[in-house]
């Protein structure tokens, strides 16, 4: 009975994990790197269609609908 709930032996703690700042060379990066496919996007590619929006969303894009 006494292996029914696996008791005896400690889970293994969580290992630690540094939070990301802003000012961290990889977040900065990263937000570059956003910024820089947004200005590239042009035409139709930067236009959010409705019919797009609404199988990712599920919203219409009207109010009230």
């Amino acid at each position: 009975m006494s292996g029914l709930f696996g008791g005896g032996s400690k889970p293994e703690p969580p290992k630690v994990v540094r939070m990301p700042v802003t000012s961290d060379a990889t977040v900065l990066a990263a937000a570059e790197r956003a910024r820089q496919t947004a200005r590239q996007r042009a035409g139709r590619l930067s236009t959010i269609l409705s019919d797009s929006l609404q199988s990712a969303t599920g919203s219409t894009g009207k109010l009230g609908l």
